[in-house]
């Protein structure tokens, strides 16, 4: 399976203290949209940003080992507990060993991350 990054639609929200128009130019097909509720449904799963550890046991002779997984992975524990990203960074880079997954996409999106420090 070929690793790759897929273009995805990101939003943020601005008050009017942070952004400003610029002079001459027309916003009237600017798509704007009113701020979220807290009562509103979490965001689908597609846009969830959560990781869960798996900690694999020495067996074999072969050294134990720690993969960081997205928190959907087929090989993440059922059961464990998602982590957000910090905590995720802070176990790769502490933890001896410890890799993020490969065949989830961990690798991809946690990778430059990782370097950035």
């Amino acid at each position: 399976m070929a690793e790759r990054v897929e273009p995805r639609e990101y939003r943020v929200w601005l008050t009017p203290e942070q952004a400003h128009p610029i002079e001459g130019v027309s916003y009237d097909d600017v798509p704007t949209h009113p701020l979220a509720r807290a009562e509103q449904d979490p965001a689908p799963a597609s846009d969830r940003w959560a990781w869960k550890v798996q900690r694999v046991r020495a067996s074999g002779g072969r050294p134990g080992r720690v993969v960081v997984h997205i928190w959907d992975c087929a090989d993440a524990p059922a059961g464990a507990p998602e982590i957000d990203v910090h905590d995720a960074l802070d176990g790769l880079r502490t933890t001896s060993g410890a890799v993020p997954c490969k065949e989830c996409g961990a690798a991809v999106a946690l990778g430059p991350l990782l370097d950035a420090t």
